[in-house]
């Protein structure tokens, strides 16, 4: 019954914890450059002590990355939002660190720096800051031009840093962003093009990701029946022994 009652109990912690990689992925559904999460069972032994026999295995949910799937393109009309052709990623500032995103809806905030979602967006020669301007311009290389407000001609304000990096090397954080695994920055890739006035959406399957859920639920359900299953084992053993 012991044994019974731990399968099962390890079985609903993992499922709990399966659970929540697709509630997060649902909740993201909608969120611009959004990449799923994967997830991946581990068996892991445990060792046994003094004279028992190594009989338990927990199930152990780990990480299996994010899915590297592009997301739909779609217009906005925004000169400001920006989608990336094929591979490739922003770069923004994270705490000194530089991390990377799918996500081109970049906004200006009060001194006129770009941010992707409350942070700097970093260009080949730091973060870029646009003085007053009339209209703006990205180019399909990532150059950042304004019409200043005063009128005249289109000057250069400087040039997004576009990176396209190996997927094997970076891992994603609790922000949602994606980091080097070494912690190191990426360089510029002269080959990664932008356009303007388009968003790349979430690249989560929302049905099938409701879909799992419900699966998960039920077999949730499953380990708690298990569950009570042995605790009625248990209490009909102890009564056999109590008749002794």
């Amino acid at each position: 019954m012991e044994k019974m009652l731990y399968t099962a109990a390890s079985g609903a912690v993992r499922i709990l914890e399966a659970q929540s990689i697709r509630a997060n992925n649902l909740a993201n559904a909608e969120t611009a450059g959004f990449k799923a999460d994967l997830e991946r069972v581990n068996a892991v032994p445990l060792v046994a002590q003094g004279n028992s026999l190594n009989t338990r295995v927990m199930a152990q949910t780990e990480s299996s990355g994010f899915s590297q799937q592009s997301g739909v393109i779609n217009p906005t009309g925004r000169s400001l939002d920006l989608a990336i052709r094929d591979r490739g990623l922003f770069s923004v500032a994270v705490d000194g660190a530089e991390a990377y995103t799918r996500s081109g809806a970049i906004e200006t905030n009060a001194e006129g720096q770009l941010t992707i979602d409350g942070r700097p967006v970093l260009g080949i020669d730091g973060p870029i800051a646009l003085p007053e301007y009339k209209d703006v311009f990205v180019g399909e290389d990532g150059t950042v031009s304004v019409l200043p407000a005063e009128g005249g001609i289109i000057e250069e304000v400087g040039r997004l840093k576009l990176v396209n990096p190996d997927f094997a090397l970076m891992q994603k954080g609790q922000d949602g962003l994606l980091y080097r695994r070494d912690g190191q920055a990426v360089p510029q890739d002269e080959g990664v093009l932008v356009d303007s006035g388009f968003l790349e959406s979430s690249n989560v399957q929302a049905v099938s990701e409701l879909i799992a859920s419900m699966d998960l639920s039920r077999q949730f359900e499953i380990q708690v029946k298990l569950m009570k299953s042995a605790e009625k084992l248990a209490e009909a053993g102890n009564r056999l022994l109590g008749n002794v």
